[in-house]
């Protein structure tokens, strides 16, 4: 017997792991132990780009991101969930509800030579959420925030078709530039770039198809109705949107991340106007203007992000058909006007002073815990240019510059401010000169989860 014992234990301490018992042990849940909760929910890990476009999720602006676990609500399912197939685990395993939202108030002082003013205000506030099941996910959101009232903003459906391929169909963000990723909230400094806001197509109703080809590149087609969201449409055309989205450097572990983009976004206007541009101190150095016939969308540009260290920018191109109305019909062709085009661009830099590294997902650093004692510190700077006009119009342009610091508190809360500077090619009345300048700032703060997700 007492033979027996030892050659069964012999064996057993020689044979691998996998063959002592079949049943795999489950993961530690999260939130058990004495570690930092963060670190067991996946809420501190490295970026990845290897993670298959067919696992649970996915979308880079409404839902979860198929490329990046970069979910700080800790309810992510284990690893040893994620990596089986979807289509072989439970149903009850395959399903996850998950909510959405986020907060932001704004300051803002602005100092001209005749005209000055201080406020503060509700910049947005967003609430929805969503359902997986298996490659499916179901995601909605409502802008409560806007001066019109609550509108819907986000409502599609997204499905991982296969590996590396994805289908969105309803009413989205259009594939547009390399902010494109990252949710309307997030900038290193209080507001988007001028230029981007101009230009970008903003949300639409339509059907996109994305597919990647590996680590190196994505490629997104999409046919849009070209009117925008939340609208009644008021012509028989379609928009149609492309995006490529290279990573060259993918391939080497230690390299920076580089990431290069060219868009566009073509449609017809029938009865239409061009985009009102609103500087950072919110006033428009350039209304819309009633316009019918092709409009076109162009941008190019990229980002390189190395550790605490990011750089990135983008050249814009947008080209508007003009026509006259001479018989009160919008349907018919009118006489043609010179076509207001406009051109610009935004050269960015950032770096995390507290040694955090930046995340080219989110635009944020990633922390290291939920602990305050962990936050980021991230000072950045802008410069841009963009000039708008058409050749029986005065046109106009601006330049601006700012610098600011963004404070990652804690992963679901964001204080930020920064001085801003600017120029106005023409003059108006109130600024004589055309130069002004000010501060803005804010608080913006994530809730119920997804503070890393695009939207």
């Amino acid at each position: 017997m007492l033979s027996t014992t030892i050659v069964m234990g012999a064996a057993l301490a020689t044979a691998p792991a996998e063959e002592v018992t079949s049943v795999p042990v489950p993961e530690r849940p999260a939130g058990q132990g004495g570690g930092d909760m963060s670190a067991e929910t996946g809420a501190n890990e490295p970026l990845r780009t290897d993670i298959d476009a067919s696992s649970p999720g996915g979308d880079e602006a409404g839902g979860p991101d198929e490329h990046v676990r970069t979910d700080t609500s800790g309810t992510d399912v284990p690893k040893s969930m994620a990596d089986q197939p979807s289509a072989k685990r439970p149903l009850r395993e395959r399903f996850e509800l998950f909510p959405y939202g986020w907060i932001r108030t704004d300051a803002t002082w602005y100092s001209a030579p005749r005209e000055g003013y201080s406020n503060i205000s509700l910049a947005g506030a967003r609430i929805g959420g969503g359902v997986n099941v298996g490659p499916v996910t179901a995601f909605v959101t409502i802008e409560a925030a806007q001066a019109k009232g609550p509108q819907l903003f986000d409502a599609f459906v997204a499905w991982a078709a296969a590996p590396r391929l994805r289908l969105r169909v309803g009413q989205f963000k259009a594939p547009f530039g390399l902010r494109f990723n990252a949710p309307d909230l997030v900038d290193e400094l209080p507001r988007a770039p001028l230029s981007l806001l101009a230009a970008t197509p903003g949300r639409q109703v339509g059907l996109e198809v994305a597919y990647d080809f590996w680590r190196w590149a994505e490629v997104t087609a999409a046919v849009f109705s070209g009117i925008g969201q939340n609208r009644e449409a008021n012509n028989t055309k379609i928009a149609f949107a492309g995006k490529v989205q290279l990573s060259p450097l993918a391939g080497l572990r230690r390299a920076p991340k580089l990431i290069l983009v060219a868009s566009v976004f073509a449609y017809h206007k029938t009865n239409g106007f061009t985009p009102t541009v609103t500087t950072a101190f919110g006033f428009d150095f350039f209304h819309g203007l009633p316009s019918s016939g092709a409009s076109r969308r162009f941008t190019a540009g990229g980002g390189l992000f190395w550790r605490f260290l990011s750089a990135r920018g983008e050249f814009f191109y947008t080209y508007d058909s003009r026509e006259r109305d001479t018989d009160g019909d919008p349907f018919t062709p009118g006489d043609p006007l010179p076509q207001l085009i406009g051109a610009g661009g935004y050269a960015q830099l950032g770096a995390v002073v507290t040694g955090q590294e930046k995340d080219p997902a989110t635009l944020l650093p990633r922390l290291a815990s939920r602990r305050v004692r962990d936050s980021a510190v991230e000072l950045s700077a802008r410069f841009e240019r963009f000039r708008v006009g058409a050749r029986d119009l005065a046109g106009n342009g601006v330049t601006t510059a700012s610098a600011g610091l963004n404070w990652v508190l804690l992963q679901h809360l964001r204080v930020f401010a920064a001085v801003n500077w600017q120029r106005l090619e023409t003059a108006v009345p109130e600024i004589p000169r055309g130069t002004s300048w000010g501060v803005t700032g804010g608080l913006a703060g994530f809730f119920l989860g997804r503070a890393g997700r695009g939207d």
